[in-house]
């Protein structure tokens, strides 16, 4: 089954890199139009692109492709988007009703249950590593962003039931935030 499914998903790559095809997947993914070298190593091979417009952003962010997990995007009735591909992507995209990055960043400092150490900060967003002292849990890694399309701050940020995720599953997620695109027309 997965020599079919990595076959078909070879013609597919192939299709696409000559125009000769497209391959449009759930919920509105579509093969990358980015160049390849635009993008951070960890989304220049098996990714696509989503469109997020129909879902309260007007906005287009690389995701895993459905060889990494199936696709969701769901949007509810509060107004936030969540993108999911299998266990190892899960974002959450909301307006931002008030705050900012350091606010955020403030509220991690005055955590009573975590240590939470930032491990790569920007402008608009931040990577942090979260522990319990003295636990033999391991950290696990989030992120947290602010991006804004079409005048409309959206707070965005990993998602994950059990707590948290690996370092390079978090910081693949937040360079697809820092990669997102702002559709041309807006919704």
């Amino acid at each position: 089954m997965k020599t079919r499914h990595l076959f078909f998903s070879a013609i597919l790559f192939t299709l696409a890199s000559c125009g000769g095809g497209s391959s449009e997947t759930s919920d509105e993914a579509t093969d990358s139009t980015a160049t390849v070298s635009d993008l951070p190593a960890s989304l220049q091979r098996g990714s696509v692109e989503a469109d997020l417009s129909d879902y309260f952003v007007n906005a287009t962010i690389t995701i895993p492709d459905e060889s990494r997990g199936e696709h969701s995007i769901t949007a509810n009735d509060f107004g936030e988007t969540r993108i999911k591909v299998g266990t190892i992507y899960d974002v959450i995209i909301a307006e931002l009703i008030e705050g900012d990055l350091s606010s955020h960043i403030q509220m991690l400092n005055e955590d009573i249950t975590f240590t939470n150490e930032i491990v790569e900060q920007g402008d608009d967003y931040i990577l942090y590593k979260s522990s319990i002292a003295n636990s033999s849990i391991d950290p696990v890694f989030h992120f947290y962003a602010i991006k804004t399309f079409d005048g409309i701050a959206y707070e965005i940020h990993d998602y994950n039931e059990e707590g948290g995720y690996a370092e390079s599953v978090a910081r693949m997620m937040m360079e697809s935030v820092n990669y997102m695109k702002a559709n041309n027309n807006p919704s």
